[in-house]
């Protein structure tokens, strides 16, 4: 019971931090290179972020995982 309540609320922060960080973000990537990426619908961020639909739950953890490897500033 306590697993699912932690793991729903780690969802919810990922889509908090998704949500945040394209909208501050949105002038400097590029959006389609972004949903290829992650084999998205065409127009699923750009939806989100110029008419504020909803982006569906399942796409939220493949977004923070691409996002993630954009803001890291490691060497690899």
């Amino acid at each position: 019971m306590s697993e699912e309540l932690v793991s729903l609320k780690k969802k919810k922060n990922n889509r908090k931090r998704v949500e945040k960080w394209l909208l501050n973000n949105q002038r400097y990537i590029n959006i389609t290179a972004i949903e290829k990426e992650i084999s998205a619908p065409k127009g699923l961020v750009q939806k989100f972020i110029k008419y504020d639909k909803k982006i569906n739950d399942k796409w939220i953890d493949p977004l923070y995982s691409i996002i993630k490897e954009f803001t890291s500033f490691t060497l690899r």
